[in-house]
């Protein structure tokens, strides 16, 4: 897990991971950030290279990493609000059971595959960090907690902008 700051300084830098978690309630900070990793990714071809997930279409996302991006060298696999890493209730719903699950394979079988070929972001509202896709993810890529920011943090932020201009 590492701070927004770090992300950020990461981000400037040019460097990109192969699989982020975003999440947390500072939607600002983590919506910039997002839009970083599409533009240091580079040109988006929807369907080509770059790929939208949502709760609709989810049960796609593990062909959709399997796919290779034709004619690019990597593809951006964004999963927004999914409910993928959302806390279960007593009755869990079996089908996201098993695409976490078949998630959570896919990783540990070829990551070396996806370091090479894939950019995968799954931005979320909710996490449960006790989940085996979480703890994955945590052990392959990176994981943002975008938490609320204190007065002290967005005076530095406001400093920062006020500088630039």
């Amino acid at each position: 897990m590492i701070s927004i700051e770090d992300l950020e300084k990461e981000l400037k830098a040019g460097n990109l991971c192969s699989i982020y978690l975003l999440y947390g309630e500072e939607l600002f900070l983590l919506e910039t950030s997002l839009n970083k990793i599409k533009k240091i990714f580079g040109e988006c071809v929807k369907g080509i290279n770059y790929i939208l997930i949502d709760d609709t279409n989810l049960n796609q996302l593990v062909s959709e990493l399997e796919t290779p991006a034709f004619g690019y060298e990597k593809k951006l696999i964004i999963v927004r609000n999914s409910g993928i890493l959302k806390k279960e209730g007593k009755r869990k719903n079996q089908e996201l059971a098993k695409i976490k699950e078949r998630l959570v394979d896919y990783i540990k079988e070829n990551i070396k595959i996806i370091n090479e070929s894939i950019i995968l972001v799954i931005v979320e509202e909710e996490v449960d960090n006790k989940q085996e896709l979480f703890k994955t993810i945590e052990k392959y890529g990176t994981i943002c907690e975008f938490k609320a920011q204190n007065p002290m943090q967005l005076e530095k932020r406001l400093k920062a902008i006020c500088n630039r201009i």
